[in-house]
């Protein structure tokens, strides 16, 4: 079976990549293993334009953004699915952190994207001494609604291939490559946290981390906003949330731990008196590079083999954009990869 492109993986990257090559006419199979967890299938899919430490814009957020939102309208109404879902942020603030507040959102260019004046009103269940601060441009993705949604839709157009890749049986000529019975002019992995085992990519710098988050109910707590207190409370539906995230560089394993439990639920109950109880409690990888930025590109050696990878806890608002520069470069040899996040960092 001769392809434009094979795509090694279906998590958020594999099938944002799949879905632009598809628009753009291109034809494309996609490989993806029954077997192994995605982190996307764990991700909340948050939408966060600021970094809180600091307070600064997200990096690249005001490129990012409108692309962002275009390509998961698109997705809503290729797959008839509810996937994104613009919610402010409710930033809880400790002592001294309203001025804080004020004067960075100057500074740093943020009235786009926050309400410069502090929030002092109250809300049942909430613990808000100190006041809090809305964001806007925010919001959430449903990952589980975008990844079976076009699991189906590549199913129905009979170009998934549900099986375990074996990157020795991948054989590359000088114009294509082959693995069994496909053949394309060119091989994408999109494979996340494994990627660290591709042969063709073994100086990459990856520095994956563990990341744990939970689902629960709440009893008289309805609130339709993202609630931020070192740990975010993300509504998906009734009185149903999601709670996240933990971030651990050593033990790398899909194993959820007491540890994390106790950790999140201390976060919540020092903002929340509400009554919940816990639902489902998750663990995944996040593929993430040692300076946290996205990793595509082509094989200097192989120009048939490419990979995008890395898109870590920032997934969903880094995808969309980095997509369009990597179809880009696939279509167009000519055109320009972000140097922060093209492969050619690590040669």
């Amino acid at each position: 079976m001769k392809t434009d492109f094979i795509i090694v993986g279906q998590g958020l990257a594999g099938t944002l990549l799949t879905h632009e090559l598809i628009k753009l006419g291109k034809t494309v199979q996609v490989i993806d293993s029954p077997d192994f967890q995605k982190a996307s299938a764990v991700a909340a899919g948050l939408i966060n334009p600021v970094v809180f430490r600091r307070l600064t814009k997200s990096w690249l957020i005001d490129e990012l953004y409108p692309q962002l939102e275009d390509t998961y309208v698109e997705l809503e109404a290729l797959l008839g699915n509810s996937i994104y879902h613009p919610k402010k942020i409710r930033k809880i603030f400790g002592a001294g952190e309203a001025d804080f507040w004020r004067k960075k959102a100057v500074e740093n260019d943020l009235l786009q994207y926050l309400q410069i004046e502090p929030d002092e009103s109250g809300y049942p269940e909430l613990k808000l001494e100190h006041g809090s601060g809305w964001v806007e441009k925010a919001g959430r993705v449903d990952l589980n609604n975008l990844l079976t949604g076009f699991r189906e839709y590549l199913l129905k157009r009979k170009c998934l291939h549900e099986f375990n890749f074996d990157y020795s049986r991948l054989v590359i000529h000088p114009d294509r490559v082959e693995y069994g019975d496909l053949a394309a002019s060119k091989i994408i992995f999109c494979e996340g946290h494994r990627a660290s085992q591709n042969p063709y990519f073994q100086n990459i710098q990856f520095k994956h981390t563990k990341g744990e988050v939970f689902k629960l109910k709440t009893t008289g707590y309805h609130a339709d906003f993202i609630l931020n207190k070192a740990f975010f409370l993300m509504p998906v539906g009734g009185n149903e949330y999601r709670m996240g995230a933990t971030y651990d560089w050593n033990k790398l394993d899909e194993v959820p731990t007491a540890s994390a439990k106790e950790e999140l639920c201390g976060k919540l109950e020092q903002v929340f008196g509400g009554a919940y109880s816990l639902t489902e409690h998750a663990a995944g990888i996040r593929p993430t590079t040692h300076d946290r930025r996205p990793v595509l590109g082509l094989h200097p050696e192989y120009p048939q083999i490419g990979i995008f990878n890395g898109l870590g806890s920032k997934g969903c608002m880094l995808g969309p954009y980095f997509t369009k520069q990597f179809v880009a470069l696939l279509i167009d040899k000519s055109s320009l990869i972000n140097p922060e996040v093209n492969l050619t960092r690590y040669s």
